[in-house]
């Protein structure tokens, strides 16, 4: 298949804002490319692979930009000039582009495959070759898309949702089919493989999609609630109460004698935690699948600060963090065990083997402390026991023989009460940074607010301008923290009123505390009648690195919240 007219239809998608037209556009894209539907779908996201395998170019704007200058004989000067312009590497390529295209979509994604590949001391000069080498044989449109999927950044304008209705248009014939394929992406989050599944036996091809070793699930979500009343309601054959720690969630595959940690946005950081990684080799059980919460601790075993634990998470000086700044691991679900997957087995089947393979615990991996409670007072007390600990209050967990392990889905199996629930606030959001306004007084130098949106499908909607909570030195990092961009990102959804004086690459995202969510003319998250939802009086409490923009609030959830 050409790659020009692959480029075609993203075109098209870029020029929709609609997301059921963009799911047609990509079924009818998906029927004529089926022999290749993976490659397409990986590159309409800006990926080389799945989520988890971490295939990653490695080519930032600025090597982008010296690729675009090789590539058409221009002086690099005047290639950073039209960037600084318009701000996309995409749009730059197109303008310098006068090539009239004879590219191969195979062929386009093997080359980009090589420039991930490429390491080592002049990897730089070798990516920016290979990129420029594929551009000189491009068309303008396809200059446009090349430059941008090796940034990662396509701005089409939908997530992974969106592509899994188009392939439920495309292959099953019915969008709502959408959901069984969510499923499986769920259990298996790999875009290529699930498409060509479904591509080449429909719904069939799903069936064999469950648990596999060394291969991340997405992680269940918890709902949140009003009072400890409606948990009880929500949960009336039963519950448990696990304490909530402030850590970093991480889920463990073990086989045989080899361990590998993925993260909450399923990254491998196996070698951030490799004392974890041995703890995780003591335990029973020729192989399983365990997820728990990595707490760093002090000396006497108590819990620290979640940003404390932030500082394990890098390259370099691995063993002496490991030595500064030691950690528990608490487990918490079992999803597999000697072969035999336990996604759809109750929770207290998944509990009681999980305590099986647990056969000591010691002051760096222990069960998570929890409790069957009877009733509101009971559940009361633990919880006040929990804050105590440090933790941030309990996640209630139900004892219905319904009760699954629903891999990426924040549904009513699993409730969580917060300290802050009972303080009367609303509840934490986590809220990606879009843009940043100046400060005064001693702000001044820096930014004095940041504008914070919600994610919706791809897009961000603001809900908030943020400037409380942050100390000095926060304020002082402000502009290492936040990558600048010339133009309002593509994505970006907002009101004239509230443009900032500066706009970043949506890519941080901040936990914020709110007093209440109310109707506002001047933010768009989830817009009615001329009015957005806007979370009042917000304060930032910590930056979420181990979080995607994509893993960031909702405003589906931002709605509910308001309406409860």
């Amino acid at each position: 298949m050409l790659f020009k007219k692959v480029v075609g239809y993203f075109e098209k998608l870029e020029r929709t804002s609609s997301s059921n037209k963009m799911s047609e556009i990509l079924a009818e894209l998906f029927k004529k490319s089926s022999k290749s539907v993976d490659i397409v779908a990986y590159l309409a996201l800006g990926e080389l692979g799945s989520s988890y395998a971490g295939k990653v170019t490695g080519m930032a704007d600025k090597m982008v930009l010296k690729a675009i200058a090789s590539a058409f004989g221009q002086d690099e000067s005047e290639v950073k000039a039209l960037f600084k312009k318009i701000g996309d590497v995409g749009l730059v390529a197109e303008k310098f582009c006068r090539g009239r295209g004879s590219l191969k979509l195979k062929n386009v994604f093997n080359e980009i495959k090589k420039i991930a590949l490429a390491s080592g001391a002049k990897s730089q000069d070798v990516k920016i070759k290979y990129l420029a080498g594929l551009l000189k044989k491009a068309s303008p449109i396809e200059a446009r898309y090349l430059a941008r999927m090796v940034t990662g950044t396509m701005r089409v304008g939908f997530s992974v949702m969106t592509i899994l209705s188009g392939l439920a248009i495309a292959f099953t014939g019915d969008k709502r089919n959408k959901e069984i394929l969510e499923r499986a992406y769920n259990n298996n989050p790999d875009i290529g493989d699930i498409a060509k599944r479904v591509a080449s036996k429909g719904l069939k091809g799903l069936s064999g999609v469950g648990v596999a070793m060394g291969r991340p699930i997405k992680m269940m979500l918890a709902q949140r609630v009003k009072s400890i009343e409606d948990i009880f309601r929500r949960m009336p054959a039963g519950l448990a109460a696990e304490e909530k720690y402030d850590g970093e969630r991480i889920q463990a595959h073990k086989k045989d004698n080899q361990v590998v940690l993925f993260s909450r946005r399923m990254e491998n950081i196996s070698a951030q935690y490799p004392d974890v990684v041995e703890y995780v080799k003591k335990l029973s059980g020729r192989d399983f699948i365990i997820e728990g919460e990595v707490v760093p601790i002090d000396s006497k075993g108590r819990s620290l600060p979640f940003q404390k634990l932030m500082q394990r998470r890098r390259k370099y000086d691995v063993e002496k963090y490991v030595k500064s700044i030691p950690v528990c691991y608490y487990l918490f679900d079992l999803l597999s065990l000697n072969g035999r997957s336990y996604i759809k087995k109750a929770y207290p089947v998944r509990h009681k083997a999980l305590r099986g393979i647990v056969k000591k615990s010691s002051r760096n991996l222990q069960l998570a402390k929890r409790k069957v409670i009877k009733d509101v007072k009971e559940f009361q007390e633990f919880f006040k026991k929990s804050l105590a600990r440090g933790n941030e209050g309990l996640i209630a967990k139900s004892l219905s023989s319904e009760a699954v392990y629903k891999a990426g889905t924040r549904g009513w199996l699993w409730i969580k009460w917060k300290k802050e629930y009972v303080k009367g606030m609303q509840d934490t959001f986590d809220l990606v940074v879009v843009g940043g306004f100046y400060g005064r007084g001693r702000r001044s130098g820096t930014y004095g607010s940041l504008l914070c949106a919600a994610y919706n499908g791809g897009k961000f909607e603001t809900v908030t301008k943020l400037g409380a909570g942050f100390t000095d030195n926060q304020l002082a990092e402000f502009k290492k923290k936040f990558d600048v961009v010339s133009e309002k990102p593509e994505k970006v959804v907002v009101h004239k009123s509230m443009k900032p004086d500066v706009w970043f690459k949506p890519s941080v995202v901040v936990e914020v505390l709110g007093a209440e969510i109310t109707r506002s003319p001047i933010h768009r998250c989830n817009v009615k009648k001329g009015k957005g939802l806007a979370i009042r009086f917000p304060r930032f409490i910590r930056y979420r690195d181990d979080k995607s923009v994509r893993q960031a609030t909702t405003s589906k959830e931002i709605e509910r919240m308001f309406k409860r």
